[in-house]
């Protein structure tokens, strides 16, 4: 009797019932609008295919940058601000974020001076390669340019005071080239003066 009714019923719905289909979540979508479930099925396909071809949809699938063991840096930036003459003690008594937006600014001057011309050209060129004609018209409103660089110790400076809430008349920034000894102190490699408005 029971193998009667095994044989009986189509193949196709004995594995939708070992499988118990009704409950997966895609089924659900399928059944609720099939316009969602093929973009759901296309998203899917394509992080597939881009992943297998070894292009970075978007960072979350970028596994690279969660698995990697991080190196110890020979050489650590630090920035000495000087607001009025009084050294900006921006280590404590700020959020994580409020040091990151005081110091990357910054990093990006202190490679834009370096250079003299905006590292993001360089970056896009690499990546465009023979496109990059297709941005060459936009170049003036996203990349800087000189007249950019030489307001940025202004902008800086408003910006610092909104951080900080005092007023700052003239700052002055240096950069420290640091590394830590086999005892954990500090010890300074090398000083230059980035911005000087003193």
């Amino acid at each position: 009797m029971l193998a009667a009714t095994i044989f009986s019923i189509p193949p196709a719905k004995i594995y939708l019932r070992m499988m118990k289909i009704e409950r997966l979540f895609l089924y659900k979508v399928y059944r609720h609008s099939k316009k969602i479930f093929f973009i759901f099925l296309f998203f899917t396909v394509a992080t597939i295919f881009c992943n297998l071809a070894g292009f970075e949809m978007t960072p979350f699938y970028v596994w690279g940058m969660y698995s990697a063991k991080e190196k110890a840096v020979a050489e650590y930036t630090v920035y000495k601000i000087t607001g009025d003459g009084n050294i900006i003690d921006y280590s404590s008594g700020y959020f994580p974020a409020n040091r990151f937006f005081l110091t990357s600014p910054l990093d990006y001057y202190a490679d834009v001076s370096g250079i003299g011309s905006d590292p993001l050209q360089n970056f896009l060129r690499q990546k465009l390669k023979n496109n990059y004609f297709i941005i060459a018209p936009f170049e003036d409103r996203i990349l800087n340019c000189a007249n950019n660089i030489d307001e940025f110790p202004k902008w800086y400076k408003v910006y610092l005071q909104k951080t900080t809430g005092k007023k700052i008349n003239n700052i002055k920034v240096d950069v420290l080239n640091v590394h830590y000894t086999n005892n954990n102190s500090i010890v300074v490699d090398s000083t230059y003066n980035l911005i000087n408005e003193e």
